[in-house]
């Protein structure tokens, strides 16, 4: 009853509300299972604006956690996309591992990215 429908301060320019429930639908919407994800939203108003959308924490419990910065909350599809892109890392954390994700960051950023792509055109296309 008393939470805030709309961002406030710093963020009220995002078109995306920062709130957990928000960011669990949005995933629902573009079926992306969050189960076992842990979601951090870090509301750090030096971040707005710097093209950092999220990153995945995969030491943390469960499957990992994502942290989304205010730059994901941009518009329905960017945080779709974060969400998506940052999920697709904590797997191949859980598959590769740490090490070896983090020795070769560049060709797993890509292949994620190319996978991202991959899944929303697919959803356009439906």
């Amino acid at each position: 009853m008393f939470r805030k429908a709309k961002n406030t301060g710093a963020f009220r320019r995002l078109a995306e509300p920062m709130q957990l429930r928000h960011v669990e639908n949005v995933a629902r919407k573009y079926g992306i299972d969050l189960h076992d994800i842990h979601i951090k939203i870090e509301r750090d108003e030096c971040l707005i604006g710097k093209g950092i959308y999220g990153v995945a924490n995969p030491k943390f419990a469960g499957n990992g956690r994502l942290h989304l910065f205010p730059d994901a909350f941009q518009s329905e599809e960017q945080l779709a996309r974060t969400i998506y892109h940052e999920k697709e890392h904590l797997i191949q954390f859980i598959e590769h591992g740490y090490e070896n994700v983090i020795a070769n960051r560049e060709m797993y950023e890509r292949l994620t990215e190319d996978l991202e792509n991959a899944y929303f055109s697919s959803i356009r296309r439906n």
